[in-house]
């Protein structure tokens, strides 16, 4: 079989050269192959739960059963429709034994007894949006030392800033990594104090007071007000609060200041909303990128944190996506230990104006506390609702990255049948709990959203050249051979490129023009030893001859070269061949990419 390599890779470099001109004779296209997205549902409409559940030291529990498990949906108990468990085994040691390297591979290559550690695609997002200078260079210094020390064999890291998107694309090379990491610069688009000095009303204080949360935060911007302009308040007009009770009660003062107060305030959150949508629509776009990437999929979001209320619709896509595209979110809260004195904060000067209104101090004073949570609030859910961890209120950046770069060790996989009847578009409030009533904690999303209708259509069949890609028999409907050969990339990373070859004899040609027409599809496949996909592509071949070049062509055959980059290890290769009548053609080999 190696000696037939060459002459078909120089015949494959003629096909190729020939597509490439643009000849009417043959057009050639490929691109990577991803593959139908996995439904736990074929005919009625689930929502899909991913469930982590851990002990009381952090570790993921694996071996439970469906019947250990119960679905509480707006606490009315929802039988489960699907069940599965995914184990992702921890990576052995590095330095698997391997042949001296090589420039031509055998087929037939026995696979080594030890697999190659899982496939692992992590990555790291910075929220420069919401981030400062000091916080990003803290963050900026740990990751650099996590993709020095902690990447680890068979991991692969892309680094994406919020405000301007993918700063490099996944690789293993930790010098790339590095140099990407130290670009990242601060895009923070509003200060946590505000539109203005005084009165200082922050991003928070305005989201409660716009949307009626705490009448405190009010008092305490008009008493504020009050003492910036050394005015004195008149008498307030009790008047109902518009959008529903508060905290502090049910009136607050209508007057010229109020009105002023609360126009700032609606300035304020209006602008911190508008940076939240754009944090979640740089999330959405990151998680579009990762779903193409090989492997376990991990979306590392590194952030401060951002005022999430009011947009359970964002988040709940977010986590929607993030759950059918295999995402499990870590989020790492940049702020580190968070403390705060009385007073003042965020680098105010305290001398613009003479003092602190009571009203102001208290407010300050007490709601420390609960702005951090507001602000980490979006962080802790998408990890709860994707099975992920947060890592917060420690110093130990370096070690958080080394925490959250792994996936789950065990995942769970529910689902169920929503209530025909419940109202569209109304958020559903999820609780998953163990029936054995366990101290271990589950993780899982904390809600969805109750579907418009009911899908007017099932979903299209599978294509049977997918359904073949993920088999594995061997068909041979059509004449085909297998061939392939080791190479590197430009980075050094090594590649296999297998050549398909195609007795074109055997095949139906159909008339059409003054020409015989055909058209071959390929697809060719790289899985571990676990199952894993590695990597792929998906090809076509269009064929228009002329009857004069027909006979040399069926004599010949032709062939088609796919190349695929993987890691060292042992691998399947599976290649599936369609011609236009539906006949198929579909091998197995085993390789061995040597290190």
């Amino acid at each position: 079989m190696l000696d037939s390599i060459r002459p078909l890779v120089a015949f494959a470099a003629c096909v190729f050269i020939a597509a490439s001109q643009q000849t009417d004779e043959v057009h050639v296209s490929a691109h990577v192959y991803t593959p139908p997205q996995l439904r736990l549902t074929a005919q009625a409409q689930l929502v899909q739960l991913e469930v982590v559940v851990r002990d009381a030291h952090g570790q993921p529990v694996n071996g439970l059963k469906k019947s250990d498990f119960e679905i509480l949906d707006e606490g009315k108990p929802r039988d489960i429709a699907a069940f599965s468990m995914q184990t992702h085994g921890p990576a052995p040691a590095p330095g698997l034994a391997g042949a001296p390297p090589s420039t031509t591979v055998s087929m037939m290559a026995p696979p080594r007894v030890n697999p190659p550690p899982p496939l692992r695609s992590t990555l790291l997002f910075f929220d420069d949006l919401h981030a400062g200078s000091g916080e990003l260079q803290r963050t900026q210094a740990a990751a650099k030392r996590f993709v020095k020390d902690g990447l680890g064999p068979g991991a692969r890291a892309a680094v994406y800033a919020a405000s301007a998107g993918l700063a490099l694309d996944f690789t293993s090379d930790a010098d790339e990594l590095t140099a990407a990491i130290d670009k990242l610069r601060t895009h923070q688009r509003m200060s946590e104090n505000g539109l203005q000095s005084c009165p200082r009303i922050t991003p928070y204080q305005a989201y409660l007071i716009v949307n009626n949360l705490d009448n405190t935060a009010l008092n305490a911007a008009l008493a504020e007000a009050n003492q910036c302009s050394n005015a004195t308040v008149g008498a307030p007009v009790a008047s109902p609060i518009p959008k529903g009770p508060s905290k502090g009660g049910g009136m607050i003062p209508a007057s010229p200041k109020a009105i002023m107060v609360r126009a700032q305030a609606e300035a304020t959150w209006n602008q911190a909303r508008e940076i939240s949508i754009a944090a979640f629509d740089a999330i959405n776009d990151a998680m579009a990128l990762l779903a193409k990437a090989p492997g376990s999929r991990v979306l590392l979001m590194v952030s401060t944190g951002f005022l999430s209320g009011m947009l359970d619709a964002q988040r709940d896509a977010a986590i929607d996506r993030a759950i059918h595209a295999g995402i499990v979110i870590n989020a790492l809260d940049a702020k580190g230990v968070w403390s705060e004195g009385a007073g003042r904060q965020f680098g105010q000067d305290a001398q613009t104006y003479k003092g602190f209104p009571i009203q102001t101090f208290i407010f300050e004073a007490t709601s420390v506390g609960s702005r951090n949570d507001a602000m980490n609030e979006v962080m802790a859910e998408f990890a709860a609702g994707t099975g992920g961890l947060l890592f917060h209120n420690s110093n130990d950046l370096a070690g958080g990255f080394a925490q959250l770069a792994a996936v789950p060790e065990t995942t769970y996989l529910l689902a169920f049948r929503p209530d025909g009847e419940a109202a569209a578009g109304k958020y559903h409030k999820l609780k998953v709990r163990l029936i054995a009533g366990s101290h271990d904690y589950v993780q899982t999303r904390p809600g969805y959203f109750s579907p418009p209708k009911p899908p007017a259509e099932a979903a299209a069949a599978p294509r049977k050249l997918d359904q073949e890609a993920s088999a594995s028999d061997t068909l041979t409907e059509i004449p085909v051979q297998l061939s392939g050969r080791l190479g590197k990339t430009e980075k050094g990373e090594p590649t296999l490129s297998f050549l398909i070859h195609v007795d074109l004899a055997k095949l139906q040609f159909t008339p059409r023009d003054g020409r015989q027409t055909q058209k071959l599809e390929f697809i060719g496949t790289l899985t571990d030893a676990q199952g894993i996909l590695v990597s792929a592509k998906e090809g076509a071949m269009e064929m228009a001859w002329k009857p004069e070049n027909l006979a040399r062509m069926q004599a010949s055959g032709v062939n088609a070269a796919i190349t695929l980059s993987a890691p060292p290890g042992p691998y399947r290769v599976r290649v599936v061949v369609q011609d236009a009548e539906g006949k198929m053609a579909a091998l197995n080999q085993v390789v061995e990419i040597p290190k």
